[in-house]
């Protein structure tokens, strides 16, 4: 067992620890392994202190290159899973997907840069990538009516979002999430 299995195994106990989700951890800890096994074949990094924004950065645009479900970090789950059977195997990562794996990576090293177990945070100048948007369709009135009719408006929760979503639709605003 390496150093950073160990590394990696602190900062998911933290998470836990600290109350996040189970599917959370999960993310950080899957995007976490395959970085690891990337970085181990390609640099023969074994230590959480060795990672450079130039390891990231590779990490990332191999990212950008590699297949879906073509890379594993626990072979158990290829037998269970099946993934050649999927009908996007091997497709292009979406940038979406890229952008939460360097969201996923950035928590990680804060945390140990934080915690002092690093001296450099490697992810400082790290951006995500701009991602296009996509354009919603439009919805037709007789579709926005039966949306509204879905509301329980003796209920007060549901009554505050039939006036929400009637606010969003009358002045054509989006409802964005700070995150």
């Amino acid at each position: 067992m390496d150093r950073i299995d160990i590394e990696i195994d602190d900062f998911i106990n933290y998470c836990d620890y600290k109350g996040l989700s189970k599917k959370t951890y999960g993310s950080y800890e899957q995007t976490l392994r395959l970085m690891q096994i990337y970085l181990k074949e390609k640099f023969k990094i074994d230590k959480t202190e060795q990672i450079k924004e130039k390891h990231i950065k590779d990490y990332i645009d191999n990212l950008k290159e590699r297949g879906k479900y073509t890379v594993v970090y626990n072979e158990k789950s290829k037998k269970i899973n099946n993934p050649q059977n999927r009908g996007d195997y091997g497709k292009k990562v979406s940038l979406v997907t890229v952008n939460n794996y360097i969201r996923n990576i950035r928590v990680y090293f804060n945390y140990m840069y934080e915690n002092r177990l690093i001296k450099v945070n490697p992810v400082n100048k790290i951006k995500t990538i701009k991602t296009p948007r996509k354009v919603k369709d439009y919805l037709e009135d007789e579709m926005f009516n039966r949306l509204l009719k879905c509301f329980d408006l003796s209920k007060f929760h549901e009554y505050r979002d039939y006036v929400i979503t009637q606010l969003i639709f009358d002045t054509r605003n989006e409802v964005t999430e700070n995150v």
